[in-house]
């Protein structure tokens, strides 16, 4: 199967020289389970994760019959150069992939990793591994946190001084992207202790369903 792969950076339209021979495209989804007793064990989807893109393909030091930029022709460091300083840049491109039978693959993406060889016998030539990972502009400011284990994103309090979501009271304002068992491992180290937050809250009736902006009591 033959793709026309393109890529927009700024004002700029870079078709690859040779059509790599796949691409590959996966997002997963998060889910949290857990055992419930009398019940068994329940599933809980937590967030969707951004799509990701790889693929290879040959780039050419000059302009070979099977190329498909006959006439506009430019060679492997032209294209290695745009993707490591959109890498660098932290610049998002635009990727294009069209078969001219299924949907097109058309979003905003940032260069994750360049990978480059150079073969003996072809100097020159190079074949450069792409991992393009979709872009999505937060819609707020966020502020990364530290934890043990991952970093979590929260949003900035748009007021003179940054004031956290948890308060002296043991309180908890919600944010979007929370979920009960994740606070409860914020708080207790387990999102198995979700029944605690939920008992203490009466307004909680499915605890799937808490919205930002919601202060929920944290027991101790």
């Amino acid at each position: 199967m033959s793709y026309s792969i393109y890529f927009k950076l700024g004002s700029k339209k870079y078709k690859l020289p040779v059509n790599p021979e796949e691409i590959k495209r996966s997002r997963e989804l998060q889910i949290e389970t857990y055992q419930i007793l009398g019940t068994g064990q329940v599933s809980v989807p937590a967030t969707c994760e951004l799509e990701k893109f790889s693929f290879e393909a040959e780039f050419p030091s000059q302009e070979y019959h099977y190329v498909e930029t006959a006439g506009r022709f430019k060679d492997a460091d032209y294209y290695e150069k745009m993707f490591r300083k959109a890498q660098k840049n932290m610049t998002p491109i635009r990727f294009i992939a069209s078969n001219d039978i299924t949907d097109d693959i058309s979003c905003k993406v940032l260069v994750q990793s360049v990978e480059s060889v150079e073969k003996a016998g072809e100097e020159g030539d190079k074949y450069l591994s792409i991992t393009l990972l979709e872009y999505r502009a937060p819609g707020k400011r966020y502020t990364a946190v530290s934890t043990p284990t991952v970093t979590v994103a929260q949003a900035e309090v748009p007021t003179s001084q940054t004031s956290p979501a948890v308060t002296e009271n043991k309180t908890y304002t919600v944010v979007k992207g929370d979920t009960l068992s994740g606070i409860a491992k914020k708080f207790y180290g387990s999102g198995t202790q979700y029944p605690k937050i939920a008992s203490a809250n009466p307004s909680i009736k499915n605890p799937n369903l808490i919205y930002p902006g919601q202060v929920l009591n944290i027991p101790t």
